[in-house]
């Protein structure tokens, strides 16, 4: 987009006008405009250095990365008995031995928690109520 605006305007004096306003079109700021010079000079260098982000290097979640906490929070639940909640597992991260253990500078949110719970492979579900609880009619209700 920027290298395009600066070849169709003609003009080899807007550099860094230019860039500062395809930052601007991307809602961005002065860093952007920086860094689209920098990547547009690198692609005039070599054609095959394009900036390419990281494939899902963000998106690991704590849980892989660290095996040891997977296993104390599995540990932690098991040892809580059979009704276990997420708000457990905030509650665990939130102890000040386990941020300094696993290297944590706040303990994780409530979502984040839910979301361990399901990676952990535990299911909830609501406690059945009516009619027909345990799933089976009765055998004097059904002959008519």
């Amino acid at each position: 987009m920027f290298l395009s605006d600066y070849v169709s305007s003609g003009n080899t004096k807007q550099w860094g006008a230019l860039s500062l306003e395809t930052a601007q079109r991307w809602q961005k700021g002065t860093h952007t405009a920086r860094s689209l010079r920098a990547w547009t000079r690198a692609f005039l260098k070599d054609r095959h250095d394009l900036p390419l982000t990281p494939k899902n290097t963000w998106t690991r979640s704590l849980l892989d990365k660290c095996p040891d906490l997977k296993v104390a929070v599995s540990e932690h639940l098991q040892s809580i008995g059979k009704y276990v909640r997420a708000l457990d597992i905030v509650q665990f991260t939130a102890m000040p031995a386990n941020l300094t253990k696993y290297g944590l500078t706040k303990p994780i949110s409530l979502s984040q928690a839910q979301v361990w719970m399901r990676a952990l492979d535990y299911r909830w579900t609501k406690t059945p109520n009516g009619q027909f609880v345990d799933g089976h009619e009765r055998a004097d209700v059904t002959s008519y």
